[in-house]
């Protein structure tokens, strides 16, 4: 009796070395990750609360002018819906691109795989303002875009695409692109092609081995890979400003303009920390609407 009580006792008693081991192993990367991103969010949260007087980058103290701005400043609330809209409608957009696109990679013969992933890593071997500028000769009205809708008839004068909020989408779409596809095509690589043959046996069509089969096994890579475009969307700021119009004004640009423009470091950090909690409260719902059971979480 004295043996079994003393068995349940230990079964109760809290084993602090087993509750440690996962912590001890991820300590380097808690290390790393609160050096490298906790401790720029907490200064600039802290920075957010200072003052801007005369004209100096800073004064130390303690205000929440920098955030009730925010909510009377009618260029704030116009800049965070043009941002928000812009990277929802590109971040959709480029899910679906890269969805087909990493489908058919994975689908065709592996002689092709090569070739494919090369075209899918061009953007991520030019910089930024490369890829700017390449945009401004295919936008304009002498542009390589008006130049073949008028060679192959389908128009008749030339057109210009350049500064439309058309363009700047175009310019988030496919600075994302490559990172959502990568993403997908590695989901796609842990799904076992035998599925669809098994499906094909027992009488399903394509579409419904599409919806019923091969979307449930990818939905966690598509939620991922939507988050990553987001978060991409959202704090690039170069493209939509040097592609769209000029009243077309991000969160992004605002908080360059009070940073480098008018040296109000408070305000900047102010909407920079906005815009944090923003994309944290963004994904925290992917995270909630995705399944919990997938090929990517498990």
């Amino acid at each position: 009796m004295s043996a079994a009580a003393d068995n349940i006792a230990m079964r109760r008693k809290p084993n602090w070395r087993v509750r440690l081991t996962p912590w001890l192993l991820m300590s380097p990367a808690l290390l790393i990750a609160i050096a490298f991103f906790g401790l720029p969010i907490a200064f600039m949260g802290r920075m957010s609360f200072n003052e801007h007087i005369d004209q100096r980058f800073f004064v130390p103290g303690f205000t929440l002018d920098n955030y009730a701005a925010m909510l009377t400043d009618p260029t704030f609330s116009a800049a965070l819906w043009t941002t928000m809209r812009l990277a929802l409608i590109s971040s959709i957009v480029t899910v679906i691109i890269g969805y087909v696109f990493a489908m058919l990679v994975w689908l065709k013969p592996k002689r092709w795989r090569l070739a494919f992933i090369a075209l899918a890593l061009c953007p991520l071997l030019i910089s930024e303002i490369s890829i700017i500028f390449g945009w401004w000769m295919f936008f304009p009205k002498n542009g390589l875009l008006s130049y073949a809708l008028v060679s192959s008839g389908l128009i008749t004068d030339k057109i210009s695409l350049m500064y439309t909020e058309f363009a700047a989408f175009v310019g988030l779409t496919y600075v994302t692109l490559p990172f959502c596809f990568f993403i997908l095509l590695s989901i796609f690589d842990g799904v076992d092609k035998k599925v669809l043959e098994a499906s094909a046996d027992l009488g399903a069509a394509p579409v419904r081995t599409f919806y019923e089969v091969l979307l449930p096994l990818t939905k966690g890579g598509i939620a991922a890979s939507f988050a990553q475009s987001f978060i991409w969307a959202v704090g690039t700021y170069a493209t939509p400003s040097a592609l769209g119009p000029d009243t077309l004004w991000t969160i992004g640009y605002l908080i360059q303009e009070q940073m480098l423009g008018k040296h109000n470091w408070p305000r900047a950090a102010a909407f920079s920390m906005v815009l944090t909690l923003g994309v944290a409260v963004v994904m925290m719902i992917i995270r909630l609407l995705s399944s919990k059971r997938t090929v990517l979480n498990g």
